[in-house]
């Protein structure tokens, strides 16, 4: 029941916890509540997607986006991984490992089934910048 009994009005409920009330005339339904909304899934548990704009020095690419999502994973330290997408051929990329000479903390190199390999860097809080 969306409509008041009273004026035709529109029922709302804002809180679990107050009962349906018509928006215009203020007549509230002690007795029926209104069905619940599903509710969506957890953006970060369903993979929350952005993209992130190349800023590397080819003028060729300046238009390419990488979608990056982050996804739960229970092998990482933190339980969540950033997969970003290749930007030539579509498929998901896998991190690779760090070398411990000329790392940058900022930098992380990822790798996709057919070997193209990109760099996305990250500001000191963790924001994504880009891609090269």
């Amino acid at each position: 029941m969306n409509a008041c009994p009273r004026c035709r009005a529109r029922v709302v409920q804002c809180f679990a916890t107050e009962p349906p009330r018509c928006v215009t005339c203020g007549w509230e339904d002690y007795i029926r509540p209104l069905p619940k909304r599903e509710r969506k899934r957890n953006g970060l548990l369903g993979g929350l997607a952005t993209k992130v704009r190349y800023i590397g020095f080819a003028k060729g690419l300046d238009d390419l986006t990488v979608e990056v999502r982050v996804q739960k994973d229970a092998a990482s330290m933190a339980g969540i991984v950033t997969v970003p997408k290749c930007p030539y051929d579509h498929k998901p990329m896998k991190v690779i490992p760090k070398s411990g000479m000329g790392s940058r903390k900022n930098e992380r190199t990822y790798k996709c089934p057919t070997r193209h390999r990109i760099i996305i860097t990250s500001s000191e809080n963790g924001d994504l910048r880009g891609w090269m």
